[in-house]
């Protein structure tokens, strides 16, 4: 009781100059600070009490109470930086650069720079995962969670998206059609096409496989890296399914004179196929997601041709190699064409 009239005191002294009263102030919603997104520069905002916070801005060049203070070298790096806009237009324009470029000393050593540039961006070790949004070992150790750089949202704040905008996010349906979906052909400016949309899917689908028996924030991949398991399966089961276990190479069909992936039933894989395609034209390829998505089962049918062709050629070359070598050695050349390309 002596509590509750001590801290009904300290509120009236507290707010006795302004317009709330101590009933006024106990009805105010509680919203987390963190939901506002204080911290920039992709500082990390800490709650330190019920309505403070903390940015942690380390490695993000900045500092300050919001890491809104640039460093000496942030300021200086800022200064030499080229616009946004210069960029772009750089990087579309001015061939004949790019093409001195490409045919000098100059190619490896701005490759060199830009990928490792890229690769400080990303935490590693990973700070967090889809599940905690907290430091914590599970971040680091536990392959079987997606990662993240930022921690998600805070679970107390009044909207999906921190404080501003709608209570519920909108219908993914209305997003596509009302800003994907587009009455007329408009070209790429740079030139490209779907086709590129869909081999950077089809790469990624190596380390990005959601779990669909333990939900969305795990992945099933075993791997993190290049290994083509979405061509070749990312376990021995799977990998025996697709094998012709002759002369290195994989199953496949002949259609109309064309090689393609094996039928389900043939290699009795589990598919992931819409309810639409009938059975006898589902095909089997490394990831059971696949199915879902033309474009890339267009790409499973490019590298398993890929694959059966480099086993002719090392057939061709070593008559003395064993299917297993066959096999071993094909897939080690397509990795590497794999990362040649990307």
């Amino acid at each position: 009781m002596a509590d509750t009239v001590s801290i009904e005191k300290y509120m009236q002294s507290k707010y006795k100059n302004t317009k709330y009263t101590v009933e006024e102030e106990q009805k105010k919603p509680y919203v987390n600070p963190c939901c506002y997104y204080p911290c920039q520069h992709k500082g990390i905002c800490i709650q330190t009490e019920q309505d403070q916070y903390q940015c942690d801005c380390t490695r993000t060049g900045y500092y300050g109470p919001n890491c809104t203070i640039p460093l000496l070298w942030t300021r200086i790096w800022e200064g030499l930086s080229p616009s946004p806009s210069f960029t772009h237009f750089l990087l579309t324009h001015a061939r004949w650069i790019w093409k001195l470029i490409n045919a000098t000393f100059l190619r490896d050593v701005l490759m060199r720079n830009i990928l490792t540039s890229r690769t400080n961006l990303i935490p590693s070790p990973p700070t967090y995962n889809s599940v905690h949004g907290y430091i914590s070992w599970e971040s680091y150790a536990n392959l079987s969670f997606y990662s993240r750089v930022l921690p998600p949202v805070p679970e107390d704040c009044p909207t999906p998206m921190g404080v501003k905008g709608k209570k519920e996010l909108p219908d993914p349906e209305v997003l596509v059609t009302s800003f994907l979906l587009r009455k007329e052909f408009v070209p790429d400016p740079q030139g490209s096409n779907l086709m590129f949309a869909f081999f950077a899917q089809h790469f990624i689908h190596q380390f990005f496989k959601t779990s669909g028996k333990m939900g969305s924030a795990f992945t099933s991949a075993l791997s993190h890296g290049v290994d083509l398991n979405q061509v070749y399966g990312d376990n021995p089961q799977r990998q025996y399914q697709l094998r012709l276990f002759k002369d290195g190479k994989l199953k496949f069909q002949m259609l109309d004179g064309e090689m393609y992936p094996p039928s389900v039933a043939e290699t009795q894989a589990f598919m992931n196929y819409p309810s639409s395609v009938p059975k006898s034209h589902q095909m089997a390829v490394g990831n059971e997601e696949l199915g879902k998505f033309p474009g890339l089962m267009m790409y499973a049918t490019i590298w398993l041709r890929e694959h059966n062709r480099v086993c002719d050629i090392l057939r061709a070359e070593h008559p003395s190699w064993k299917d297993e070598q066959l096999f071993q050695t094909a897939r080690l050349i397509l990795i590497g064409d794999s990362l040649k390309i990307l």
